[in-house]
Protein backbone atom coordinates (compact mmCIF):
# COMPACT_ATOMS: atom_id res chain seq x y z
CA UNK A 1 0.00 0.00 0.00
CA UNK A 2 0.80 3.40 -1.09
CA UNK A 3 1.76 6.30 1.78
CA UNK A 4 -0.83 8.46 0.33
CA UNK A 5 -3.34 5.21 0.39
CA UNK A 6 -2.81 4.47 3.78
CA UNK A 7 -2.94 8.29 5.07
CA UNK A 8 -6.46 8.25 3.12
CA UNK A 9 -7.86 5.29 4.96
CA UNK A 10 -10.58 5.77 7.26
CA UNK A 11 -8.61 4.48 10.22
CA UNK A 12 -10.66 4.11 13.55
CA UNK A 13 -9.97 4.15 17.25
CA UNK A 14 -12.92 4.50 19.69
CA UNK A 15 -14.70 7.58 18.88
CA UNK A 16 -11.44 9.65 17.71
CA UNK A 17 -10.74 11.77 15.41
CA UNK A 18 -7.97 11.63 12.74
CA UNK A 19 -6.33 15.05 12.97
CA UNK A 20 -3.30 14.88 10.90
CA UNK A 21 -2.77 13.00 8.02
CA UNK A 22 1.19 13.45 7.53
CA UNK A 23 1.50 17.20 8.76
CA UNK A 24 3.76 18.13 11.13
CA UNK A 25 2.32 17.80 14.60
CA UNK A 26 5.53 19.11 16.44
CA UNK A 27 9.03 20.67 15.26
CA UNK A 28 10.35 18.45 12.88
CA UNK A 29 8.09 15.38 13.58
CA UNK A 30 5.04 14.21 10.55
CA UNK A 31 3.53 10.92 11.75
CA UNK A 32 1.69 9.15 8.94
CA UNK A 33 -1.72 9.27 10.44
CA UNK A 34 -2.78 10.83 13.99
CA UNK A 35 -6.10 10.03 15.71
CA UNK A 36 -6.95 12.58 18.38
CA UNK A 37 -9.47 12.80 22.04
CA UNK A 38 -8.68 15.18 24.19
CA UNK A 39 -5.16 14.35 25.38
CA UNK A 40 -5.34 11.23 23.67
CA UNK A 41 -3.37 9.90 20.68
CA UNK A 42 -3.10 7.54 18.23
CA UNK A 43 0.21 7.58 15.92
CA UNK A 44 -0.13 5.43 13.11
CA UNK A 45 3.27 4.83 11.02
CA UNK A 46 3.01 3.17 7.98
CA UNK A 47 6.91 1.59 6.93
CA UNK A 48 8.03 -0.47 4.25
CA UNK A 49 11.64 -0.66 4.42
CA UNK A 50 13.17 -2.49 6.64
CA UNK A 51 15.72 -0.17 7.98
CA UNK A 52 16.02 -1.27 12.10
CA UNK A 53 16.48 2.77 12.34
CA UNK A 54 13.53 4.22 10.61
CA UNK A 55 11.44 2.11 13.46
CA UNK A 56 13.25 3.19 15.93
CA UNK A 57 13.55 6.81 15.12
CA UNK A 58 9.07 6.32 14.94
CA UNK A 59 9.03 5.17 17.88
CA UNK A 60 11.40 7.45 20.00
CA UNK A 61 9.47 10.38 17.99
CA UNK A 62 6.57 9.23 19.51
CA UNK A 63 7.64 8.78 22.99
CA UNK A 64 9.10 12.22 22.86
CA UNK A 65 5.63 14.03 21.67
CA UNK A 66 3.38 11.52 23.86
CA UNK A 67 4.87 13.21 27.02
CA UNK A 68 3.51 15.68 29.52
CA UNK A 69 -0.30 15.83 28.73
CA UNK A 70 -0.31 13.30 25.70
CA UNK A 71 -0.87 10.05 26.28
CA UNK A 72 -1.70 7.40 23.32
CA UNK A 73 0.02 4.47 21.48
CA UNK A 74 1.66 3.76 18.28
CA UNK A 75 0.99 1.71 15.82
CA UNK A 76 3.30 0.43 12.80
CA UNK A 77 2.12 -0.60 10.10
CA UNK A 78 4.79 -2.38 8.24
CA UNK A 79 5.24 -4.50 4.85
CA UNK A 80 6.45 -7.88 5.35
CA UNK A 81 9.80 -8.80 3.82
CA UNK A 82 11.99 -11.60 4.03
CA UNK A 83 13.97 -9.47 7.02
CA UNK A 84 11.08 -7.72 8.24
CA UNK A 85 7.61 -9.59 10.12
CA UNK A 86 5.98 -8.53 12.93
CA UNK A 87 8.17 -10.25 15.59
CA UNK A 88 10.91 -9.13 14.94
CA UNK A 89 10.32 -5.40 14.65
CA UNK A 90 8.37 -6.22 18.26
CA UNK A 91 11.74 -7.79 19.59
CA UNK A 92 13.57 -4.92 18.37
CA UNK A 93 11.80 -2.20 19.54
CA UNK A 94 11.29 -3.67 23.02
CA UNK A 95 14.17 -3.06 24.77
CA UNK A 96 14.52 0.40 23.60
CA UNK A 97 10.29 0.85 24.85
CA UNK A 98 11.40 -0.41 28.12
CA UNK A 99 14.32 2.23 28.60
CA UNK A 100 12.40 5.40 27.86
CA UNK A 101 9.25 3.86 29.80
CA UNK A 102 9.70 6.25 32.51
CA UNK A 103 10.22 9.30 30.56
CA UNK A 104 6.91 9.18 28.37
CA UNK A 105 3.69 8.47 28.32
CA UNK A 106 3.43 5.95 25.25
CA UNK A 107 1.76 3.25 26.87
CA UNK A 108 1.97 0.44 24.33
CA UNK A 109 3.42 -0.11 21.02
CA UNK A 110 1.82 -2.81 18.19
CA UNK A 111 3.08 -3.79 15.12
CA UNK A 112 1.01 -4.61 12.24
CA UNK A 113 1.20 -6.03 8.97
CA UNK A 114 -0.58 -3.94 5.71
CA UNK A 115 -2.31 -7.14 4.53
CA UNK A 116 -3.47 -7.82 8.08
CA UNK A 117 -4.41 -4.45 9.14
CA UNK A 118 -6.14 -3.73 5.95
CA UNK A 119 -7.69 -7.12 5.07
CA UNK A 120 -10.45 -6.06 2.28
CA UNK A 121 -9.96 -2.33 1.86
CA UNK A 122 -10.95 -1.19 5.47
CA UNK A 123 -8.64 -0.72 8.08
CA UNK A 124 -9.33 -3.16 10.89
CA UNK A 125 -10.59 -1.05 14.30
CA UNK A 126 -7.23 -0.16 16.68
CA UNK A 127 -7.51 -2.23 19.78
CA UNK A 128 -10.61 -4.36 18.69
CA UNK A 129 -10.25 -7.89 19.26
CA UNK A 130 -9.18 -8.89 15.36
CA UNK A 131 -6.71 -6.51 15.66
CA UNK A 132 -5.54 -7.78 18.56
CA UNK A 133 -5.24 -10.96 17.25
CA UNK A 134 -3.75 -9.96 13.81
CA UNK A 135 -0.84 -7.41 15.76
CA UNK A 136 2.14 -8.14 17.62
CA UNK A 137 2.05 -5.84 21.26
CA UNK A 138 5.44 -4.54 21.86
CA UNK A 139 6.42 -6.10 25.16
Amino acid sequence: MKDSQFKNLEHKFKDFKIIANGQQLDDGYKPDVVLNKGSEYVILESEHGSSRKHFLGGLMKAAKYLSGSRTGILVFVIKIKENTNESQISDHLAQYLHWIKSLTNLKEVYVISDANYCPSKIPLEICEKEFLKASMKVP
